[in-house]
């Protein structure tokens, strides 16, 4: 999930769960996490912050950009360097679909590419 920094979602997407596990629980989970992103943010330095809440089987990792777009990663358990190595080539594609000049921001990203790389980074390194 990619958060911009008034708390829009800007892109979202969902594997290895069926239509029924695509709950709000996911959601709330995620959009709870913001408030604990925010404050590790001004703890460090550092783009990838690493875990920064834990629900249940649940563990959250973050990254965050330098213009404060928030990455947001639910999975349960997974190594720290695989998810850096996935959120750095994530971002490497969203300054790449910023590029674009008819895409803002905030905008909502419906690309299918934005998609297909995304998901092949998570074969990758996930």
């Amino acid at each position: 999930m990619i958060v911009s920094p008034n708390d829009k979602v800007v892109y979202q997407l969902y594997t290895n769960l069926n239509k029924k596990d695509i709950t709000f629980y996911h959601e709330l989970i995620a959009f709870s996490s913001l408030d604990l992103v925010d404050i590790s943010e001004n703890k460090t330095n550092n783009m990838y912050l690493k875990s920064v809440d834990m629900f249940k089987e649940y563990i959250v990792h973050s990254f965050i950009t330098s213009g404060k777009m928030r990455f947001i990663l639910l999975h349960e358990g997974k190594n720290d360097d695989s998810i850096k190595y996935f959120f750095q080539e994530v971002y490497e594609y969203y300054c790449k679909a910023l590029l674009n000049p008819f895409i803002d921001k905030e905008s909502v990203i419906f690309s299918k590419t934005f998609d297909a790389k995304v998901q092949n980074s998570m074969k990758k390194n996930l």
